[in-house]
């Protein structure tokens, strides 16, 4: 619209000429339409990569066999440590209580990233079954130096890609019986698991259990085993720290040994007064 303003004081308002082409343009409707799809796009793509970052190294039994622990180690890296020192030192297998022995009470000469390699064996369980069963069904807790072969040369991610899963299969049947998350076991902790441990133990007669005593009653339970305390074992073997200061709280040195008095300590707050104390 436009306003003609003479001197004499009339003002001439000359009518809008309308134009179609500014009220549309199809060349901007199409850029910001091209906008909009390159934003949606990119925000897809990233939501995608996050994705494919979580779960894209991990394995069939939900162990994420790329994660690091605070000594950087990987499945695949702890296990080619393992099968480098066994190899060296002819070593032909390894159960739960060596690993336990190399990661708290080493013997002479055992480099320290071997002893952090037996640790995040322990404390990974479902990873060391993994291995231990990948050739052989039946999870009796004994690794070959050729499991832990396969495992360094990258068999896990293999067994995952290739769908080679019947031993794991196996592996995860029997994981299942000690898994805390399942319907019928409550969440575990420090205490509610050594008071699990303990009453079975009085139960059953047992005067002491072992990192292998607990790999059993965690994978392959006996009759009389609930799922409580297959779970309560597991806690304590992807748990070594815990079942350390258990173990050790009376008499120092660890022989990876833990009585049913030191799990009724334990489930009678010792770990938290310990820890208070210290």
């Amino acid at each position: 619209m436009s306003v003609n303003v003479s001197t004499s004081g009339n003002a001439q308002i000359a009518p809008v000429e309308s134009n179609p082409s500014d009220s549309f343009s199809p060349d901007t409707a199409v850029a910001n339409y091209e906008a909009l799809y390159e934003s949606a796009l990119q925000s897809i793509q990233q939501m995608l990569q996050q994705i494919f970052a979580e779960e894209g190294s991990r394995d069939a039994s939900g162990v994420d066999s790329g994660v690091q622990t605070d000594s950087g180690m990987t499945a695949q890296s702890a296990s080619g440590a393992l099968a480098s020192y066994m190899h060296e030192n002819g070593i032909g297998a390894l159960d739960p209580n060596q690993l336990y022995q190399m990661a708290y009470n080493p013997k002479a000469g055992t480099p320290s990233e071997v002893s952090d390699a037996a640790k995040f064996m322990l404390e990974n369980p479902d990873t060391f079954n993994q291995i231990e069963t990948h050739d052989v069904a039946g999870s009796d807790g004994i690794a070959g130096v050729n499991d832990f072969d396969w495992a360094a040369q990258g068999g896990l991610s293999s067994a995952l890609n290739t769908g080679d899963a019947a031993s794991m299969n196996d592996a995860a049947d029997f994981g299942s019986m000690g898994d805390s998350s399942g319907d019928t076991t409550a969440p575990m902790d420090a205490q509610s698991a050594s008071g699990a441990i303990a009453a079975c133990m009085h139960e059953q007669g047992m005067w002491t259990v072992d990192p292998n005593k607990l790999y059993q009653m965690a994978y392959r339970p006996s009759a009389g085993t609930t799922a409580q305390d297959s779970a309560a074992a597991k806690f304590m073997l992807a748990n070594p720290d815990t079942f350390n200061q258990i173990e050790t709280h009376d008499v120092a040195g660890a022989d990876g040994i833990a009585g049913a008095n030191d799990f009724d300590w334990a489930a009678q707050g010792g770990l938290n007064n310990s820890n208070h104390n210290g």
